[in-house]
């Protein structure tokens, strides 16, 4: 009966597309197939919806609608031309509400008559929302573009959006924020600045995007009138992304692109090139261009530079331009003239501050090219120049001297890693006289440079510093491995008063340049950073700076030298610890004084307390209005009474949005007048008691709650005028305007008024979310009261509770009844009052649930930390396999390190901690060559000796000059050990002390061919009593030569002495022995003068 009827039941189309859709707007349509067929149809709409339902008897149609959009098209049939008109009129809300601020929602609207399409331009103007959301209501665009695409909607990425970039107050979105989502994650992402008008920015690094998430990025840049800023820096982009982004680019007359950062992509000159075309039609120009490390050539940068000197608008708008590693010297260069383009570009450009042509190679000529440029530019000033690793050496340090004293724009300049060396003490004369240059880096020139030629270098760096006028103020000497010698500089570091910033890292000063600089500090008062890490400081240098420091207040930024301190810890942890904590205590100190603003505090306090508020609000409104549409027919008075009150509550509603934004900056002209100008109450009363400033914060803080309360009347005049609310908020608010005098009288003395006007701040943002969070209570309760009461007079009317979503505040997801049995009527009013009465406790569960951040996809993607954990391999050694293996030697290593179960073992001592040696159980090679070795029997030989006297006879070939008879007298007698570090000694058992006879001087070329000391020689365990040998030992000498140290300027003297012949049957075996003796004895005295104790044996000889 009611399709027959014309009406559409209600509980058809909600089975059919669910009870959780709310719907709009219901019309019943025919719907064009092929040709002039067409079928009956039902139109519903939501609020981010459209939806086609078959319907089952005909309809009868006057009017025709034609849709159009990105997928295709579909053309409906209406009953009127009014139904037609309403329906436009709800899908222009609706893209109004979605996409807030978007400048032309439907690209085109034709309508005939015109006149229809001007009513509904006005009812579009008059419904505009107030307040999008927060970043531009970048949360209900996102879930409807997840619902486009057919996305997953992820609850983190609404909370990160409204909560931390709202708080940051930030337009930029990074893309590393979410790179622990999917790729399709980042696409909806992506895809939600093509609306957003809050975003300018879109960026990412060091995160390789994928073809479809490229894709999404190429589709916003050609759509978006409010992207700026592009950046995807080191994003493995290749030359065809370069190409589809100029066609994208083309594709957009009204893009607002203005930064381009592609640095780290593999462009090449044909990406770059495509680009370049599309640069000279920018409307608005360029203003920061970076192309570092695309794999430019020098061909490619001559076309860019055309390129940007065909926009008239890129010379007045291009601020910064990097084209740093990209090589500009090619074979192809040589000889050839640098194109007038570049040189034109740079003495065409307006606002150019910053040029970064670091490891480009640049040729002469560029260089030449580029610097008159710059000095025939009357437009520029404070430019950056980054000249470094571009292997200018002594052509390029010649065309600097030849121009740079006559630059008058460049204040920072780069000319470090440029092999300049010895050409630096020349160089330094000319930069000196340039008066711009505020900023000189110099480090990694010195590497080539000779000791003679570096004093010249650094004594004309310290005359440019330390000129009366200079226009230095920070200098760099990086990495340039000066080690003593940049004591020239620290020295004259004490004095200057013109440095604010000093780069010494890298220097290896050591402690001695550390305390020269610990010396400088404690009477410089001009330096506010000093950066000092990689010189081979050890405890004793950080601690001396940390001991300078305690004098220094004006040194404000430090960075911890974490390379030195990391040795540092090795060796002395207490002292390191102790001399960092000083360091840091004594930074904090001079940093004490600072301003704190209460802007993020605001935001915060904005991002998650305002908007939950406003959400509930906005559900309770929905609600009265639903009733309000239900009873607004009655002629009961009493019942007009009550929609006229929940009408003005309603319209108090929906200014609380602004009530917090208002309240807090009501006093924004005052804060600015008071912090600025020294004519402000709290200025006057500075030098004043304590008490007096204390008077005039409160009359301050009195007047901005009075005007708070006032612009909260004038917000919400009928809650305001409540009788006895406002006394009631007057005097709550009074307990929170207390400022206790002692932190005015400690201000006064210590920090000035900067604190005073920040604790202002502070109190006034607690007063306005006190004021607004108790106001929109009082709103909540009389919202819920109407809507108590409207229920009951539709319960008493025996009405359903119909609830038709209102146009302005339209909430997706909410449940209508609207079931027609009487009996449920009671039931219903109890739960939808259950739902809708938003009490002040139930509205701060929600904020602080909002507070929470939700789960991470990361957790929800079966990613198991502990199971992750388990794969990391532990070092430990099982019991029972090592019980039954011997052990390796790198295996005995982390055995010392275990302990047995229930064993006790002793503490480590103290030496044995500073004498451990980690390398000692190291697997070493076997040894190939031995010197000596146990004999089985007389004359015997092993298999593993060979011939021991091997060369004995070449080695030996030297004579000696004392007698063979002598020296087997001497072998008969049974060697002592010779004490260590002793000149003399006995040469027999129980013989008298005598002083020793000088070392033979055929010993001393036998030491002269070996450099390194032998090794401890083997002796023979069972060796043979009668062996020829066995009882000859050396004789001991009494004193250490001197002569030791021009063994090899003697070796050729030494050698022409013989040795007499006869006293042996086996003369050569004898003469080996009483040699092979005589070495052995010189190599005891040897080590024993070294600190080493060799215990002497008696040596195996061999015969023949």
């Amino acid at each position: 009966n009611q399709w027959k009827s014309g009406i559409i039941p209600n509980e058809s189309v909600r089975d059919a597309l669910g009870r959780k859709v709310k719907l709009s707007l219901r019309k019943r349509v025919k719907l064009e197939i092929k040709g002039d067929k067409t079928e009956n149809r039902v139109l519903a709409l939501a609020s981010h919806r459209a939806y086609l339902l078959t319907a089952r008897i005909p309809t009868k149609v006057r009017a025709a609608l034609l849709i159009e959009y990105e997928r295709g098209s579909f053309s409906l049939k209406l009953l009127s031309s009014e139904e037609v008109n309403e329906v436009v009129a709800h899908i222009g809300n609706c893209l109004l509400r979605i996409c807030p601020g978007l400048p032309k929602v439907m690209k085109k609207l034709s309508m005939e008559p015109p006149d229809r399409l001007t009513s509904l331009q006005t009812l579009w103007e008059s419904s505009k929302p107030t307040e999008p959301g927060p970043c531009g209501g970048f949360s209900q665009m996102y879930r409807c573009v997840c619902d486009w695409l057919g996305l997953p909607y992820r609850e983190e990425v609404q909370w990160d959006v409204d909560t931390i970039y709202l708080t940051q107050d930030t337009r930029e979105l990074n893309l590393q924020d979410f790179s622990h989502l999917e790729n399709r994650d980042l696409v909806a992402i992506i895809a939600v600045l093509e609306f957003n008008q809050w975003f300018t920015k879109l960026s990412t690094k060091d995160y390789k995007l994928s073809a479809d998430v490229c894709e999404q990025i190429l589709r916003v840049v050609s759509r978006s009138s409010r992207l700026e800023e592009l950046v995807l820096d080191n994003a493995g982009l290749k030359t065809d992304f370069a190409q589809k982004l100029a066609a994208a680019l083309a594709h957009n007359p009204s893009s607002g692109l203005t930064t381009i950062n592609l640095a780290n992509n593999a462009l090449e000159d044909r990406g770059i090139s495509s680009l370049g075309a599309q640069f000279a039609k920018l409307r608005m120009g360029l203003k920061h261009l970076n192309f570092s490390k695309t794999s430019l050539s020098p061909k490619g940068v001559n076309s860019l530079c055309q390129s940007l000197s065909a926009n008239p608008s890129i010379p007045s708008s291009l601020v910064h331009l990097d084209l740093s590693g990209n090589i500009l010297r090619g074979d192809d260069m040589k000889g050839k003239e640098v194109p007038p383009s570049f040189k034109h570009f740079f003495s065409s450009a307006m606002c150019l501050s910053s040029i970064n042509v670091s490891g480009t190679k640049l040729p002469p000529e560029a260089l030449k090219a580029l610097l008159l440029g710059l000095a025939s530019n009357p437009n520029l000033k404070d430019v950056t120049l980054d000249l470094s690793c571009c292997e200018l050496r002594s052509g390029g340090s010649q065309i600097l001297e030849g121009c740079i004293a006559e630059i008058p724009n460049i204040s920072s300049l780069d000319i470090s890693d440029n092999g300049l060396d010895s050409d630096l003490s020349t160089l330094l004369v000319w930069l000196a006289k340039n008066r711009s240059i505020r900023h000189l880096s110099l480090g990694k020139n010195f590497n080539n440079i000779k000791s003679k030629n570096l004093a010249p270098v650094l004594d004309s760096l310290v005359h440019m510093i330390q000129e009366e006028e200079s226009p230095l103020t920070s200098l760099s000497l990086a990495d340039s491995r000066l080690k003593s010698d940049l004591t020239i500089v620290l020295n004259a570091l004490g004095s200057n008063s013109s440095l604010t910033r000093l780069d010494i890292s890298g220097n290896a000063m050591g402690d001695m340049g550390a305390k020269m600089l610990a010396k400088a500090l404690q009477i410089n008062s001009k330096l506010r950073t000093v950066i000092w890490d990689k010189n081979n400081t050890s405890p004793q240098g950080l601690h001396d700076v940390a001991a300078a420091l305690e004098k220094n207040f004006t040194i404000r930024f430090m960075p911890i030298p974490i390379i030195d301190a990391s040795q540092a810890l090795k060796a002395s942890p207490e002292k390191t610890e102790d001399a960092l904590l000083k360091i840091e205590n004594y930074l904090y100190r001079n940093h004490e004084t600072r301003k704190y603003l209460q802007e993020q505090a605001y935001r915060l306090q904005q991002g998650i307390v305002t908007t939950t508020t406003q959400q509930m609000i906005d559900r309770i409104c929905v609600k009265v209005q639903d009733h309000l549409n239900s009873l607004r027919n009655s002629e009961t008075d009493t019942i007009l009474e009550e929609v006229r009150s929940a009408e003005n509550l309603i319209k108090d509603a929906r200014n609380s949005k602004t009530l917090l934004p208002n309240l807090y900056h009501l006093g924004s002209a005052s804060r600015e007048e008071v912090s600025s100008s020294a004519v402000g109450p709290i200025q006057e009363k500075l030098e004043s008691m304590a008490g007096e400033v204390t008077t005039v914060m409160d009359q301050q803080l009195q007047t901005l709650l009075e005007s708070m309360v006032d612009t909260a009347e004038s917000l919400c005049p009928h809650v305001m005028k409540r009788s006895n609310l406002r006394p009631e908020l007057m005097k709550a608010s009074s307990a929170k305007m207390v400022v206790p005098k002692s932190f005015v009288t400690e201000t006064l003395l210590e920090q000035s008024g900067v604190d005073i006007i920040n604790k202002i701040s502070e109190v006034k943002l607690s007063l306005a979310s006190f004021l607004s969070d108790r106001i929109v209570d009082e709103i909540l309760e009389a919202l819920s009261t109407s809507q108590h009461t409207l229920a009951d007079h539709l319960v008493r009317r025996g009405r359903p509770l119909v609830q038709q979503e209102s146009v302005d505040l339209d909430v997706p997801e909410e449940k209508i009844p609207k079931r027609a049995s009487a009996e449920l009527l009671e039931a219903e009013r109890l739960e939808d009052l259950e739902t809708c009465m938003m009490t002040p406790k139930s509205k701060r569960k929600s904020i602080h649930s909002r507070m929470l951040r939700p789960v991470s996809r990361a957790f929800e993607m079966e990613f198991d930390l502990d199971k992750a954990l388990e794969d990391v391999p532990i070092h430990m050694e099982d019991a029972s396999t090592s019980s039954q293996t011997p052990p390796t030697p790198s295996q005995v290593l982390p055995k010392l390190e275990q302990r047995p179960p229930g064993s006790m073992v002793e503490l480590p001592s103290e030496e044995e901690k500073k004498l451990q040696h980690f390398t000692k159980l190291r697997p070493r090679r076997n040894k190939k060559n031995t010197f000596y070795a146990p004999i089985s029997g007389r004359g015997g030989r092993t298999g593993l000796m060979g011939r021991v006297d091997e060369g004995v006879d070449e080695f030996f070939s030297k004579k000696d000059t004392i007698s063979p008879e002598k020296n087997l007298s001497r072998s008969e007698s049974k060697p002592e050990p010779v004490p260590r570090l002793r000149a003399t000694s006995s040469s027999s058992p129980g013989g008298p002390v005598s002083p020793k006879p000088p070392v033979p001087q055929g010993a001393k070329p036998a030491l002269a061919a070996r450099p390194t000391i032998p090794q401890k020689p083997r002796t023979a365990s069972n060796e043979s009593p009668d062996s020829p040998s066995s009882g000859g030992v050396s004789p001991k000498v009494s004193t250490l030569p001197p002569t030791l140290k021009r063994v090899m300027s003697e070796k050729e003297k030494e050698g022409q002495t013989s040795l007499p012949s006869g006293g042996s049957a086996n003369k050569s075996t004898q003469e080996g022995g009483s040699q092979n003796l005589k070495m052995f004895e010189l190599l005891h005295l040897t080590c024993s003068h070294r600190g080493l104790n060799i215990k002497e044996e008696k040596p195996v000889l061999m015969p023949e």
